[in-house]
């Protein structure tokens, strides 16, 4: 009778993989609360990120948060995720996606390279439902409901993982990819990150740096001592992550990790394992990849310091030169890399002081700071020069030390995005007091400009 007995044990096991399959399909499908959309920055899309001082002139820098005309009414679920972006995207509770904002190389999806001032829906993703949108430099990547990623913008170095010979990608399309369905999707400025449901990370796009984690930074001398790159038009595997000795620089490879959630700085990625252990690579000036020293990493390497008890983090979320992470441990929020020139840099991690205690639901952060949603208010640390992005009106225009934003005192912000000189807020819209409190925001109507 022992087969019997085997048999039936097999039988409860493979029973339990599938309860376990169906709960996290469950899981992912998970409907995310929607709330009304609040924007404060700079609108004059061709000089963000480029001209501060006409923006901090411009009339039409927006010094506090406000609603805007085109999305009125409209349940928002989530913005794009980019700190180097200097774009908008929206995603509504029904899976649509709404842009705006620079597009100089159709990252915008809207089949033409014109800015957008006010938020335009994006019509070639019609047929797809959209959860989650990541925002590089010039390319966009689009996570549909059913683990299928399609991407717009620029494709020079095949950020936007078509193939090759389209320098820009004009309307979203289907990335080459034909692996198990993707969960996650990041940008890097000009290289993309999908990560697969069995724990896999894949890459394409720009390797300078080390940035797609395969061992090699793309460099090749040209003819007449020209350096070139070579770029991957299509994602490839990472295979190999790696634990590296910080004295000895002794390198051992380790048993490939199960990724459960990826970020991506302009240059630099971390991915966090089931085990809330992290992994960073690429880029690593100014202590970002939390290693304790400033070289590059072509792979991705176990960061030390997280590994400890008690140490491991849950969500990460990258800036230009720095990231911010939510511990395993409730009510501590840990920084590295640096976002204040005039303050050293974070070599490894550290609590943020200031977020200590609290229960920070929602972290966003652009190149140059950071904002947190936590219990009932929103904290912002915006060094200046700002124009507009930290939200706190004209009377505070930046924010060396974190404060509480004020603005936003009376509303319940659910989630917050930010990209280049912009801040998003999506803001709670369930009972009457709240639509109460959100007419008091004056809604922007850029649709003359």
């Amino acid at each position: 009778t022992m087969s019997g007995e085997n048999g039936a044990q097999n039988g409860g096991a493979a029973g339990e993989k599938r309860k376990l399959e169906e709960e996290e399909t469950s899981r992912k499908r998970e409907k995310l609360e929607a709330g009304e959309l609040l924007f404060t920055g700079a609108t004059d899309w061709k000089e963000v990120g480029r001209k501060v001082n006409e923006l901090t002139k411009s009339a039409n820098t927006v010094w506090a948060p406000v609603r805007l005309e085109a999305l009125k009414g409209v349940p928002i679920v989530g913005v794009g995720v980019g700190s180097n972006s200097a774009f908008c995207m929206a995603v509504a509770e029904d899976g649509k996606v709404y842009a705006w904002g620079r597009n100089e190389s159709y990252q915008l999806g809207l089949g033409d390279n014109k800015d957008r001032q006010c938020p335009a829906l994006i019509t070639d993703l019609s047929g797809h439902s959209i959860v989650k949108v990541a925002t590089g430099k010039g390319h966009t990547l689009f996570l549909t409901s059913e683990g299928k990623v399609l991407a717009a913008g620029a494709n020079s170095a095949g950020q936007c993982g078509v193939g090759k010979g389209k320098d820009n990608v004009t309307t979203p399309q289907l990335i080459n990819y034909g692996g198990p369905e993707i969960v996650d999707i990041s940008c890097g400025a000009e290289f993309s990150m999908i990560l697969d449901c069995e724990g896999c990370v894949w890459s394409f796009g720009h390797p300078e740096n080390g940035t797609l984690g395969h061992n090699d930074d793309g460099k090749y001398m040209a003819k007449a001592n020209k350096v070139e790159f070579r770029y991957e038009y299509a994602p490839l595997k990472i295979p190999l992550f790696v634990e590296k000795d910080i004295k000895s620089k002794e390198v051992t490879p380790l048993p490939t990790p199960k990724i459960v959630k990826i970020a991506c700085g302009p240059n630099h990625t971390v991915a966090i394992d089931e085990n809330h252990k992290a992994y960073s690579w690429g880029f690593g000036g100014y202590g970002r990849l939390g290693h304790a020293e400033t070289s590059d990493e072509l792979v991705p390497r176990l960061i030390k310091y997280l590994d400890q008890k008690n140490r491991g983090i849950r969500d990460v979320i990258c800036g230009g030169a720095f990231n911010l992470a939510k511990s395993e441990i409730q009510g501590m929020v840990q920084m590295w890399g640096i976002y204040m020139p005039s303050k050293e840099a974070n070599m490894y991690p550290k609590p943020i002081n200031d977020l200590s205690g609290w229960d920070v639901r929602s972290i966003a952060c652009n190149t140059k700071g950071w904002l947190a949603a936590a219990d009932d208010a929103v904290i912002g640390c915006m060094p200046s020069p700002c124009v507009g992005e930290l939200g706190a009106g004209t009377k505070k225009k930046s924010a060396a030390q974190p404060m509480l934003l004020d603005t936003l005192s009376k509303v319940y912000v659910l989630r917050v995005g930010a990209g280049v000189s912009h801040s998003l807020f999506i803001v709670r819209n369930q009972t009457d007091a709240d639509k109460k409190n959100l007419e008091a925001f004056e809604v922007l109507d850029q649709s003359d400009l």
